[in-house]
């Protein structure tokens, strides 16, 4: 895969597994899967990197667990992405130690799930909603 910037990078070296974080530096979610596409001069290149617990499950090779996990996580977001499992490439804006993007946490759907146990269920504990100095 080559990046704008005309680096030559290695897909499953310099992509997978690695640590996403948003716009304003918060820290996501992984790289859970690459989706390929073949360009016109037949070269593989990366569309897009998909991310949450719905894209790992079908990596894993849990298929029908993973497209209802990713339909789920989809219905349950408030993301301006489509998919919010499927970051496309031109959202990324730099690849290095981590995967840095160019949209903000809440549009990613790792970062969905969290907030979705955070207002659903950690909420209701009874405590949880004071600061750890107190």
């Amino acid at each position: 895969m080559t990046a704008a910037r005309g680096r030559v990078l290695h897909a499953a070296l310099h992509l997978l597994d690695r640590q996403l974080r948003a716009r304003d530096g918060t820290l996501c979610g992984k790289v859970d899967d690459l989706e390929l596409t073949r360009d016109e001069s037949g070269t593989v290149v990366v569309t897009a990197v998909l991310s949450g617990p719905g894209h790992l499950m079908y990596r894993m090779g849990r298929r029908t667990a993973g497209r209802w996990l990713s339909r789920l996580t989809t219905h349950i977001e408030r993301s301006s992405l489509d998919d919010p499992g499927r970051i496309p490439y031109d959202r990324i804006s730099w690849i290095g130690t981590t995967v840095d993007l160019a949209v903000d946490a809440d549009d990613v759907a790792t970062f969905a799930a969290e907030r979705w146990v955070r207002d659903h269920v950690v909420a209701h504990i009874p405590g949880s909603r004071h600061d750890a100095d107190e």
